[in-house]
């Protein structure tokens, strides 16, 4: 991404440290993002976040 272009689609900020594994999947007519992150707020437990995704022109962006 950074010599050759792109977006970053998922960053930590706050208690979400380090999320990664990112996948997606379509459940109910939704499409979904699933990643781990480790929880800042809770001694760095690792947890698993699902956030919806919407499409725009082709393109993911969080609901």
């Amino acid at each position: 991404m950074l010599d050759g272009g792109g977006d970053l689609l998922l960053a930590g900020h706050g208690r979400y440290v380090g999320p990664g594994g990112e996948s997606t999947f379509r459940t109910h007519g939704k499409s979904r993002l699933a990643y781990h992150y480790y929880d800042a707020d809770d001694d760095g437990t690792p947890k698993l976040g699902l956030n919806e995704l919407r499409w725009r022109a082709g393109w993911p962006v969080f609901k």
